[in-house]
């Protein structure tokens, strides 16, 4: 099987060609744009084919998301260069799971970000969710462990960690991934939790921590949300000393359940008072 094309915008697989649609790194989302008038057409031959296996399908009822306001969004999340998306995702490119065959892409990925306000109304996941004051760009990395995609928002908090990465905050939601779910909803955000810390972050102590079980919008959840104070010699050289982290997993009704994952840098503490109205406005899509 060969490699899945990393993210970008594609030509639209169904067949349209004034339409350009994004492709996560691990399968179609439900975010699309219109061809913009500089970037020529391709030409009228098909496009050619990777490998013998069909190509990948827009997903329409897995993780990908239709932004209002124009953004891309299993859970979500907030992160840290480390992280998938708190760094640069070089280090990350050997360990990326083969994905199904795809369309040979013809446009590259956006040069520059896409800003989003408004709110997040992700499909796949059947969640959306309000965007957090301040300046936002679209998700356009790879999916998080524990995830089975990943869509939403992230803004860079530090452009010069070590290792020559980024860091994050990040909002993100997506479908849980089979292997974290565990038998009941809490047991599963307990899971997604351990495997985000393990890959994603510094060695750190966890406080306030909070652990319970809710509604939302009337379904099942189980919410997970405490603060990671970072060891200062693992996390020397990062601006963050502490993040605020929520992982939200609700009953959506699908085979498996779907996270919202928060995760705030103290460098941006003046937003963690809005994640409790961020929590409160969480609703499940029909």
């Amino acid at each position: 099987m060969t490699e899945a094309p990393p993210p970008g915008w594609y030509d639209e697989p169904g067949g349209d060609r004034a339409s350009l649609r994004w492709w996560d790194g691990r399968t179609w989302t439900d975010v699309t744009r219109s061809r913009a008038p500089a970037e020529e057409l391709p030409a009228a031959a098909p496009a050619e084919v990777l490998d013998s296996g069909p190509p990948p399908r827009p997903a329409s009822d897995r993780r990908s998301l239709v932004i209002t306001g124009a953004a891309v969004v299993a859970l979500v999340a907030l992160v840290v260069t480390v992280l998938p998306g708190r760094g640069d995702d070089s280090d990350r490119l050997a360990e990326r799971r083969a994905g199904p065959a795809t369309v040979a892409p013809s446009q590259p990925a956006p040069t520059t970000p896409t800003p989003v306000t408004g709110r997040i109304s992700d499909r796949v996941a059947r969640l959306s969710y309000d965007v957090l004051p301040g300046t936002w760009r679209e998700w356009d990395r790879e999916s998080f462990d524990g995830l089975r995609s990943t869509l939403g928002y992230y803004r860079i908090t530090q452009q010069n960690a070590p290792n020559n990465q980024t860091y994050w905050a990040n909002v993100n939601s997506g479908p849980v991934d089979e292997r974290t779910v565990g038998p009941d909803l809490p047991d599963t955000a307990r899971r997604l939790v351990g495997t985000l810390a393990a890959r994603y972050y510094p060695d750190h102590t966890r406080t306030a921590v909070e652990q319970r079980e809710l509604t939302v919008d009337g379904a099942p959840a189980a919410l997970v949300r405490y603060r990671a104070v970072f060891d200062p010699d693992s996390a020397a050289g990062y601006s963050a000393g502490a993040e605020q982290i929520l992982v939200l997993v609700v009953d959506v009704g699908q085979d498996t359940p779907s996270a919202l994952y928060v995760s705030l840098p103290d460098t941006v503490q003046d937003l963690w008072p809005a994640v409790d109205g961020l929590l409160a406005g969480v609703r499940v899509l029909d």
